[in-house]
């Protein structure tokens, strides 16, 4: 883990780098900006209902505005998403199930300004850096088959202003294509496997603007 912190804090850099670079020549109309929130998650083709997996979620943006109702956006991203079933001794199920799955991600997003608040929508690439499957007894499962190191997703959001330079929002991502085969393998239409589900709520404060 500490190798990944490590990768994505250079990437981070680079990445200010690159906004501080554009800021004479443009006239500061790139913004640059950091972000904080956090992910409810699940993963459809799981027997495991409810958006119920809490996960970390942390980046940079660069942001350039079209006019004065449009702006587009990059973002590079930490993202934790998964399932989670906690047991129920109030039913007397004990078992436990756990999926936690990293990514490094870039996204592009289009902002629409209508009377102050920005409603969003994008497309995100991730890279998959981390998983692990638990049980009850923190074993680790196996037999349920490989992830995708690649996530394709779509993205639909809003964001509130506060001040100028801070704002707050909630974006909901859907996995385009699988994250994994179904563990039996059957595919049913547009049911092609498992799916990440993720609620995000963000906090998004531009440093340059």
């Amino acid at each position: 883990m500490n190798r990944v912190a490590i990768g994505f804090l250079i990437l981070c850099c680079f990445y200010a780098e690159l906004s501080l670079a554009q800021e004479d020549t443009i006239k500061q109309r790139l913004g640059f900006g950091v972000q904080l929130g956090l992910n409810a998650s699940r993963v459809t083709g799981t027997t495991f209902q409810g958006i119920n997996k809490a996960g970390l979620y942390s980046g940079f943006f660069l942001i350039k505005p079209i006019n004065d109702k449009i702006k587009l956006e990059l973002d590079l991203c930490y993202s934790q998403k998964g399932t989670l079933k906690p047991p129920n001794p109030k039913t007397g199920d004990y078992t436990k199930y756990r999926m936690k799955l990293e990514y490094i991600s870039t996204e592009f997003y289009c902002r629409y300004n209508r009377k102050g608040i920005d409603f969003i929508a994008g497309l995100g690439g991730g890279w998959l850096i981390g998983s692990e499957e638990t049980n009850e007894n923190n074993q680790i499962i196996t037999v349920n088959g490989e992830f995708s190191k690649i996530e394709i997703s779509g993205m639909l959001g809003v964001l509130f202003p506060i001040s100028k330079k801070l704002g707050i929002g909630v974006l909901g991502c859907h996995s385009i294509v699988p994250i994994r085969k179904h563990i039996s393998g059957v595919t049913f239409r547009l049911n092609r496997g498992q799916y990440n589900q993720v609620l995000n709520f963000i906090v998004k404060y531009t440093i340059l603007k």
